[in-house]
């Protein structure tokens, strides 16, 4: 019960992402022609991602709890699970810096600004891109084509995302 709890806390992250990601590279590319104003639904996200990360914790945790590595394993079956788990784990600090900047608490020097804002954006998209076919699994929704092609439309809208987001970034923020 809790993964299903925790594969629509995902899929919930995943459309504020995508829309708060897809608004701000359309913010960006115009160059502040759209008009910005705070809202409240990225709070929303903010407290949404958190019980998602929680969760996530929580789950690897009790997984991994009394397992007992036998042999190699599977490191190429399980290459996705390993990119979710990082830039998950990377997300955290991440994210916390880029509310901190965001809100104005931080201000750090520019050629930090400079890299930091594109990594948080490659390691949410990364995220995305090999977790929402995961959640759809987990949920029981789709058979094995629908998945497999919700996985590649994932993958290249994360793509067109994060390129859009970096290249707004560095043309307008930077």
């Amino acid at each position: 019960m809790l993964r299903k709890i925790n594969a629509v806390l995902s899929l919930l992250c995943t459309c504020l992402l995508l829309s708060h990601a897809g608004f701000h590279a359309a913010w960006m590319l115009s160059m502040g022609a759209i008009e910005k104003s705070v809202s409240k639904l990225s709070f929303v996200f903010i407290g949404i991602m958190a019980l998602h990360a929680i969760t996530s914790i929580i789950l690897a945790v009790l997984t991994h709890k009394g397992a007992k590595c036998k042999g190699k394993g599977y490191a190429d079956l399980n290459k996705q699970t390993y990119i979710q788990r990082v830039s998950g784990i990377l997300l955290i600090p991440f994210t916390a810096l880029h509310v901190l900047g965001v809100v104005g608490i931080t201000n750090p020097p520019q050629l930090v600004h400079a890299i930091l804002p594109p990594l948080f954006f490659a390691f949410s998209l990364m995220h995305v891109a090999v977790s929402v076919s995961k959640a759809f699994i987990t949920l029981g929704i789709g058979n094995a084509k629908a998945i497999k092609a919700i996985d590649i439309a994932v993958k290249m809208l994360c793509a067109v995302t994060l390129v859009a987001d970096i290249v707004g970034f560095y043309l307008y923020v930077v």
